[in-house]
């Protein structure tokens, strides 16, 4: 062989071994990239049901039945996929039915069927018979879809994240 096909030939080592590793390595590189957005929806959930919290505590355990009630506490935490700050359009606010429907994790449950913007949230409430402010909570994150969040059990199940009181 000629020193210049050597060389040559060393060059097309390099390349492939570099979209070799380009080929294995970025698949990985998006999954993580997903995850850590949906991980930034979680802190998003907590920072809002940090506000509900507040909000309770300085109104005497009453939770909040709009986000103009809460919106002093609510530090605007940063969407994952716009990158912008979360505002009213991004957060949902709606009421249950039932006080049990805080609680499902069933993707065929209320919390199941919402939708809403990447990244954005939902808080919904429940306000008993007979009462004047809600008694429970739920607090429901959304994906890149806008479906939202849930995770598969080594089951098989599928089961919604949901923060609730």
């Amino acid at each position: 062989m000629k020193k210049g096909q050597l060389w040559m030939l060393n060059i097309l080592i390099v390349i492939a071994a570099c979209a070799l590793v380009w080929v294995l390595g970025y698949p990985q590189y998006q999954e993580s990239v997903r995850i850590s957005k949906r991980y930034q929806v979680n802190v998003n959930m907590y920072t809002l049901r940090v506000a509900v919290e507040n909000y309770a505590a300085y109104n005497e355990g009453k939770f909040p039945t709009q986000l103009a009630d809460f919106e002093s506490f609510f530090t605007c935490p940063i969407n994952p996929y716009t990158n912008k700050t979360l505002n009213k359009a991004n957060i949902q606010i709606f009421q249950y039915d039932v006080r049990g429907e805080a609680k499902e994790r069933s993707p065929e449950s209320k919390n199941g069927r919402l939708r809403g913007a990447l990244g954005g949230l939902a808080y919904g409430y429940f306000i008993a018979l007979g009462e004047e402010y809600p008694t429970a909570y739920g607090i429901v994150g959304f994906d890149e879809d806008g479906k939202p969040l849930a995770e598969k059990l080594p089951s098989g199940e599928v089961e919604l994240f949901l923060l609730n009181d």
